[in-house]
C-alpha cells in the first residue's frame, strides 16, 4: 500500500534568506490517496514592469514591493488543487482516466470565474494561471494528469525512474530560443509577452518549421484541456511516486539526485525558487 511520507512546500529561497515576505503561487491539496498541486505562473510586476530574477537583497525588496499582492496566481492554484481533489473525491469509487479528465476540466472552469470578467492586456494585466499535475491512487494504478512543467514521477526500490509526466514548455522554450538568436524576442519588451501569453499559450495549432510550439496553462480557456495529458500507470513494481513543482526540478534531475531527495525530502529547503514536493511510499 501507498502512503503519504512528504509534503511541503517552500518560498523561493532569496526572500526566505533575507527574510522577505513574497506572495505564495504554489498551492497544494491532499485527501488521503489524492493530490494534486497548483504552481501559478508568474506575473508582471504592477504596471507591466519585468525585472530579472534577484541577486540580491535589495533587488528582492524591490521585487516584492511591486509584486502583485496577494497574487492571482495563488487564486488560480488554489481553486485547482482543493477543486480537483474535491471533484475526484465525488467520483473516487468508479475512477478511470476520464473522470480525471473530467475533474480537471472542471477544475479548470473554475478558473474562468476570476478571470472572465477582467480586462487583458497580456501585459500587466495577464490571465491568472497555473500549470498543474494531480491524480489518485487506486488499486495498484496512479489515475493522474499533468499540464506545463509539473511533473509526477514513480520509482522502484532502486531509484530507478519507471515514469514520468511530459513537460510542454520545452517545446516553447526551443521556440524562444530561436528567436532570441536572432534578435527578434526579448522578454523585457511587451511584445515579445503578448505573442506568447496571447499567441503560443494554450494554442494547439500553432507550429515553427513544422514543429508544434504551443504549451498549457490552466487560465480557465477551453483551450488548456488541449494541452492537459492524462495517464494510467500501473504500479505493481513502484516503491515511491514523487510529484512537484518545477522548483524542485534541480532535486530530480538524475538517479542521484532522485535518490538523495526521496532519503531526504526536506533538502529541498536548501535552495531553489518556489517549491512543492509530495512523496508516497509503498509500505
Amino acid at each position: 500500500m501507498l502512503q503519504l511520507i512528504y509534503s511541503r512546500r517552500y518560498q523561493n529561497q532569496i526572500y526566505t534568506k533575507y527574510g522577505i515576505e513574497f506572495p505564495e503561487e504554489d498551492f497544494f491539496c491532499i485527501y488521503n490517496n489524492i493530490f494534486c498541486i497548483g504552481d501559478g505562473v508568474t506575473r508582471d510586476l504592477i504596471g507591466g514592469e519585468i525585472r530579472p530574477y534577484p541577486k540580491t537583497e535589495d533587488e528582492a525588496k524591490y521585487i516584492a514591493e511591486h509584486y502583485p499582492n496577494p497574487s492571482g496566481a495563488f487564486m488560480s492554484s488554489k481553486i485547482i488543487a482543493n477543486n480537483f481533489v474535491k471533484y475526484i473525491k465525488e467520483r473516487e469509487k468508479n475512477v478511470d482516466e476520464s473522470i480525471v479528465k473530467q475533474s480537471i476540466k472542471k477544475a479548470n472552469k473554475d478558473v474562468w470565474e476570476i478571470n472572465k470578467n477582467r480586462n487583458i492586456d497580456y501585459i500587466g494585466e495577464d490571465l491568472y494561471c497555473s500549470v498543474a499535475v494531480g491524480g489518485i491512487i487506486k488499486d495498484d494504478f496512479l489515475y493522474c494528469f499533468s499540464i506545463g512543467d509539473c511533473y509526477i514521477k514513480t520509482f522502484d526500490d532502486n531509484y530507478n525512474e519507471l515514469f514520468a509526466t511530459e513537460n510542454d514548455h520545452f517545446y516553447m522554450e526551443n521556440y524562444e530560443e530561436e528567436f532570441l538568436k536572432k534578435g527578434l524576442y526579448a522578454w523585457q519588451d511587451p511584445r515579445s509577452r503578448v505573442l506568447i501569453r496571447a499567441g503560443v499559450r494554450n494554442n494547439p495549432i500553432i507550429s515553427y518549421k513544422g514543429k508544434k510550439v504551443g504549451y498549457g496553462a490552466l487560465t480557465g480557456e477551453d483551450s488548456a484541456m488541449e494541452f492537459v495529458k492524462i495517464y494510467k500507470v500501473k504500479l505493481n513494481n513502484t516503491k515511491y511516486i514523487c510529484a512537484y513543482s518545477d522548483g524542485c526540478m534541480l532535486y530530480f534531475e538524475n538517479k542521484d539526485e532522485s535518490k538523495k531527495t526521496i532519503e531526504i525530502p526536506d533538502r529541498i529547503a536548501e535552495c531553489g525558487s518556489e517549491r512543492t514536493l509530495i512523496i508516497y511510499e509503498r509500505k
